[in-house]
């Protein structure tokens, strides 16, 4: 018998719709905006001020800097991110590569080109061995964190958990995989609780896409993903089945952006107070005109560069140690900004069908429906250290430390953040040994020189000991 939306003892259509309610009140989040309207400059800057702590801030706070519209006073928002991104994060980017395993996607939302009505996309479902062909061409390249991206084609969880297991069991030489996360629609308690069993499982990852109930309802006209309010519930039961990795997101351009950030900022806090446990990672595509979805060239809600870098300067000031990912294109300039200002996790590609990275799949077949422009990863990594960005491969030490960081923001200042930062350029440079030409090695050198001078002196010692191991043929060699 086939799961359905009402079924379990534990989340019966009641409960769905009282805990939605619990975790998103509309109207309350338009009252906090209205009240917020035109604060004054002495309000933000006591604001700024509080935020500058690293403890986070209220609703009511972040309600108050996605109302400031003044160029000047929003700046100043922006350099107050800047010095708390620098302090935590020490200009690490994460860098993660996006996988397909599927696009036969039941859904029918208007916004995306996968929507099941869309017969110019040819429909296929790779196997494990597919699937490993892709993460091997990934892992040849470089890559050690995947995110499996499944549309909800109903092959079962036991196809999900299949891709990730096949994910982790891929060898190339030395090389593996260190992280595989998933970004899943919104999951049964009994399939929640089949990923938890998985060994080293990443974030869940499940996007609300907006948080307005009317827009949902007009842009999900059929499928699975139509009810909204058990979309809004699923980080619930992720985290009741033992799922303490959870990803929250929106589609900035659906409905007013500073309604959605404020809405996905308020769940992140619900996480927190009702499951002690804070939201990973939030991740804010953009809508992006794409041949298939005429309703993405609707541009009454479209997010600018600089609208999109303030927002993101908000989430970092709100949510402190939150991982937050870049997973839509920009020129290097407008990604440099955003690196500064609060980004912390890159996704590297994709396109939006299976075996584009083995070169199986068809382009031509899949109508060319890009997700993203294919980033090579080596020019990626080239272009953020000449910038004086760190590429960061190192997941090890990945949740360890955001948790520290969540229970004392203090720890910024010791040895747990010093050894992520060490981490992170031990695995670089694995990475440049293994993969990189000599101009990418060159330009590599000098950031890495900078970081390791920021690091104390025996952090310093230790790291340049594992340097010469990595040098002499050692790997996966940590602090």
């Amino acid at each position: 018998m086939s799961l359905t939306q009402d079924s379990g003892r534990n989340w019966p259509r009641e409960r769905v719709e009282q805990t939605a309610r619990a975790i998103c009140d509309p109207p309350a989040i338009a009252d906090l905006l209205a009240a917020a309207a035109n604060p004054s400059p002495d309000e933000v800057r006591d604001i700024l001020y509080e935020a500058g702590g690293g403890r986070g801030l209220t609703a009511a706070q972040a309600a108050t800097l996605l109302q400031v519209t003044d160029p000047s006073l929003r700046e100043q928002v922006k350099d107050a991110a800047r010095q708390l991104h620098e302090r935590l994060f020490a200009r690490r980017v994460r860098l993660l590569a996006p996988v397909c395993p599927t696009n036969r996607c039941i859904n029918e939302c208007l916004y995306c080109p996968l929507r099941r009505s869309n017969s110019r996309l040819r429909r296929t479902a790779s196997s494990a061995r597919d699937l490993q062909r892709e993460v091997t061409a990934l892992v040849d390249e470089g890559h050690r964190h995947l995110t499996l991206v499944f549309g909800e084609d109903r092959s079962g969880i036991h196809y999900v958990c299949d891709m990730v297991n096949a994910a982790y069991g891929v060898r190339s030489g030395t090389r593996r995989v260190h992280r595989v996360d998933l970004n899943l629609n919104s999951s049964h308690p009994e399939e929640l609780a089949a990923l938890a069993q998985i060994e080293r499982l990443g974030t869940y990852h499940v996007y609300q896409e907006t948080y307005d109930p009317e827009t949902y309802a007009r842009l999900h006209v059929d499928g699975p993903k139509q009810d909204y309010a058990w979309r809004l519930t699923c980080h619930d039961r992720a985290c009741e089945a033992g799922l303490r990795d959870v990803g929250l997101g929106v589609l900035l351009g659906l409905h007013d952006p500073r309604f959605d950030v404020l809405a996905v900022l308020i769940h992140a806090q619900y996480l927190l107070e009702r499951y002690n446990t804070a939201a990973e990672v939030i991740t804010y595509p953009r809508l992006l005109p794409v041949p298939g979805a005429p309703v993405t060239r609707d541009t009454s809600w479209q997010v600018d560069d600089e609208a999109f870098g303030f927002l993101i300067a908000v989430t970092r000031l709100v949510a402190p140690v939150t991982e937050i990912v870049l997973s839509t294109p920009a020129t290097p300039e407008v990604r440099r900004q955003l690196y500064a200002l609060g980004v912390s996790q890159v996704s590297v590609g994709s396109l939006s069908y299976p075996g584009v990275y083995s070169a199986d799949g068809d382009p031509e077949a899949a109508g060319s429906l890009r997700i993203g422009r294919p980033r090579n990863l080596e020019t990626l990594v080239y272009r953020m250290c000449e910038v004086g960005f760190v590429p960061n491969f190192c997941v090890e030490c990945y949740a360890q430390i955001r948790q520290k960081l969540s229970d004392d923001s203090r720890q910024a200042e010791r040895y747990p953040v010093h050894r992520a930062a060490a981490n992170s350029l031990l695995a670089l440079k694995e990475y440049l040994l293994d993969y990189a030409s000599p101009e990418t090695q060159n330009v590599a050198a000098g950031i890495i020189q900078e970081e390791l001078a920021r690091l104390p002196r025996k952090v310093r010692d230790a790291t340049l000991d594992l340097m010469e191991e990595a040098e002499a043929g050692l790997r996966g060699q940590m602090l």
